[in-house]
Order: structure tokens, then C-alpha cells, then sequence
């Protein structure tokens, strides 16, 4: 089983003082309520609507948070680091033992369609270069998707060519926004899910590629161009 390069190792932050725990539990607490009022309402709603969602003072949310561009950024930062997180451990999970039917890839998009809260793609509108944090979290994601795909290519899963860019830009196909309950909605991209990994199995059994596939840099180019 192949081993590529792991992600660097994070250590526990210290514990914080109270004013500094309690100011993070505020901005855990908002970043919730704004995933649930712009899911609700759209990027239309007001900063007061997610404060009165949070249980805290607008004025709370604009000292972290100085416009609404900026918190729906670190929504997005925030997608990112959880899809880092989840495909790191999904990695470690099949780097000892064998890959089960679903591969480690279909394993991590699984989960991802079922427990991520955030969205992927970053806002339109935000040019430049990624923020330090941003920047830092796609490369974490970058290492673990690697990580996934070498498990999946050396167990037969996954056909020549296929990128870690192509693990995201199923991510958006397998899971649009639909006007339904979240779990009749997963019910759906999981349905959808399966059908693109038996295809997927298929072409690598009969020894078929891909071609080319998406680079990685053109798929965290259409965050920011």
C-alpha cells in the first residue's frame, strides 16, 4: 500500500483563559447560527438575523465578523478545514488494513455528502490570493485527497487519471442544494454516489483511463478567479 507524504502534525492548543474561551465559544456559536440562517434564508439575511440565531448582540458578531463578506469567508474557511480534517482521518482509517468496497475515496465522499456544513467553493468575489488560513487548509486537504486516491488506485478502485481535483468536482455534482429535507436530500447523493463509484470500479477493472483529469490548482482556481 502506497504511503504518500502525511499532513504536518497539529498539537493541542492550550487551554484558554475565560474571556478568550468564552470569546471562542461565541464565534463557534455564530458561525453555526450563519450556516443555519443563510441554508434558511439565503445570503440575504442580515448580520442582526444570525446575532438574534446565535443568542448574541449584533455588535458582538461585527467586532469578529466587520461585514458579511467576511463571515460568509469564514464559512467557507471553516468547509474547508472540516474537509481536511475528515480526509485525513478516513486516511489513516485505510492505511493499515484493506480498502473496503466503497474505496477510501468513496468512503470520504460519503461522509463529506452526509456531515459537512459548510460549502466547498469559495464566494464569488474574493480575488487574489488565498488568505494564510485558506491557503493552509487546501493544502492539508490537498495531502489527505492524495492519500485517498493512492489507497484506491493501488486496491483497483479508481481508474488511470483520476485527480484529486476530480474527487472535488464530484463533491459539487454528488451534492447540489435541493429543495428537500437534509436527509431526503443525502438519501438522493448517496443514491447518485454509489452509481458513480460502481462506474468508476468498472473502467478500472477493465483497465480504461481517464486521460488527463483536472489539476488540483485549476480546481482551488475557481475559488478565487
Amino acid at each position: 500500500m502506497p504511503s504518500p507524504a502525511e499532513p504536518s502534525d497539529e498539537r493541542a492548543d492550550p487551554p484558554l483563559p475565560g474571556r478568550k474561551r468564552e470569546a471562542r465559544a461565541n464565534d463557534t456559536a455564530v458561525l453555526a447560527a450563519a450556516r443555519e440562517v443563510f441554508a434558511a434564508q439565503g445570503h440575504g439575511a442580515s448580520m442582526a438575523d444570525v446575532a438574534r440565531h446565535a443568542g448574541v448582540g449584533v455588535g458582538s458578531v461585527y467586532r469578529r465578523y466587520p461585514t458579511k463578506e467576511a463571515l460568509v469567508e469564514a464559512l467557507h474557511v471553516q468547509a474547508v478545514r472540516e474537509a481536511a480534517r475528515l480526509a485525513a482521518e478516513v486516511a489513516d482509517r485505510f492505511g493499515s488494513g484493506p480498502v473496503p468496497d466503497d474505496g477510501a475515496v468513496g468512503t470520504f465522499l460519503a461522509r463529506q455528502i452526509t456531515e459537512a456544513t459548510g460549502p466547498l467553493l469559495r464566494p464569488p468575489g474574493h480575488g487574489g490570493p488565498l488568505p494564510d488560513d485558506l491557503a493552509a487548509a487546501t493544502r492539508d486537504l490537498r495531502v489527505g485527497l492524495e492519500r485517498l486516491v493512492a489507497y484506491d488506485r493501488a486496491a483497483d478502485l479508481l481508474p488511470a487519471g483520476f485527480t484529486t481535483a476530480d474527487v472535488m468536482q464530484l463533491l459539487l455534482h454528488l451534492r447540489p442544494t435541493l429543495p428537500f429535507p437534509r436527509a431526503e436530500a443525502d438519501a438522493l447523493h448517496l443514491r447518485y454516489l454509489r452509481l458513480v463509484l460502481a462506474g468508476l470500479r468498472s473502467r478500472a477493472g477493465d483497465g480504461g483511463g481517464l486521460g488527463d483529469g483536472p489539476r488540483w490548482d485549476d480546481w482551488v482556481g475557481a475559488w478565487h478567479d
